[in-house]
């Protein structure tokens, strides 16, 4: 499925067609402006710094979270014109994650490389450092296995984008789960999805509820880690509810009422998930 979806963005990808970095550019930020377009929630900006130094990165998507008044770096791009260099476009966006991870103890953040109108998405995680592809080998450098936004091969970008959307960087530092990044093929995303990632719905493992016990007090002896999140409750007449959650690399988590249990942390009480290294936990009575 392309992604030039209307005679605007065909304009901006017919004039980056030509061996210059400012077009592609061009293009590429008008296409990441639609994809993570909602007033008041995201702020697609350039020439952003990842840390407290001088260094720039071509562009960064960020997310503003009203509760907390805090604006969250999501994803950071690297543009390169139809001759740049792969290897380079790359170590620079591996930089920028780096950076942005240390600085902001961030769990995980994502990464986009652009090479003229072809485009690849990566996934950072503290634990690793490392490019991890959400798409295609594991192979880095390798030009081929950039994507043309103009091809059928470009479905994979708005199941990208719905991933990071959901994937909130998390500022807390629990094990990261060691299952390796599903890659997103032009085979596996749903044929019907809508523009920009809404529609799809997956069928992801789901984690397995421990025995352990929380005490008063909020310790016990589960040695994973406690993450916050925000569950979804799906009704249906004829059979138990549904809830519905997003896990530390945010793959979507379905569990029943029965799969949670209430308890304390940090003094307040709550009702958790207890995955193989991690505790879930929402504020929010599950019921």
């Amino acid at each position: 499925m392309s992604i030039v979806t209307s005679k605007f963005l065909r304009k901006h990808y017919n004039e980056a067609l030509e061996d210059l970095e400012c077009m592609s550019s061009a293009f590429w930020q008008v296409l990441l402006q639609q994809a993570f377009y909602m007033p008041g929630v995201y702020a697609v900006t350039t020439e952003s710094p990842p840390d407290k130094s001088l260094r720039r990165v071509d562009l960064v998507v960020k997310r503003y979270d009203e509760n907390h008044d805090t604006l969250s770096a999501l994803l950071w791009v690297e543009f390169k014109r139809h001759t740049g260099s792969v290897k380079e476009v790359e170590q620079q966006a591996l930089d920028a994650a780096k950076r942005c991870i240390q600085k902001d103890n961030l769990m995980w953040i994502w990464a986009m490389t652009t090479v003229g109108v072809s485009f690849r998405m990566w996934f950072i995680s503290r634990d690793n450092l490392q490019l991890e592809p959400m798409h295609g080998t594991a192979t880095k450098a390798d030009k081929s296995q950039y994507i043309n936004a103009d091809s059928d091969e470009a479905i994979v970008f708005p199941e990208a984008v719905r991933r990071i959307k959901e994937g909130i960087p998390l500022r807390v530092a629990p094990v990261v789960p060691s299952q390796s990044l599903d890659l997103l093929t032009a085979g596996n995303v749903g044929q019907d999805a809508s523009q920009y990632g809404y529609g799809y719905d997956y069928d992801y493992e789901m984690a397995e509820a421990g025995p352990s016990r929380v005490s008063g007090d909020g310790s016990d002896g589960n040695t994973g880690q406690y993450v916050e999140v925000t569950v979804e409750k799906i009704t249906h007449t004829f059979s138990a509810d549904d809830f519905v959650f997003r896990d530390a690399k945010g793959k979507k988590k379905t569990t029943k009422k029965e799969d949670w249990e209430s308890g304390k942390y940090q003094g307040d009480k709550i009702w958790m998930f207890r995955g193989k290294k991690t505790v879930y936990f929402s504020r929010k009575k599950i019921a």
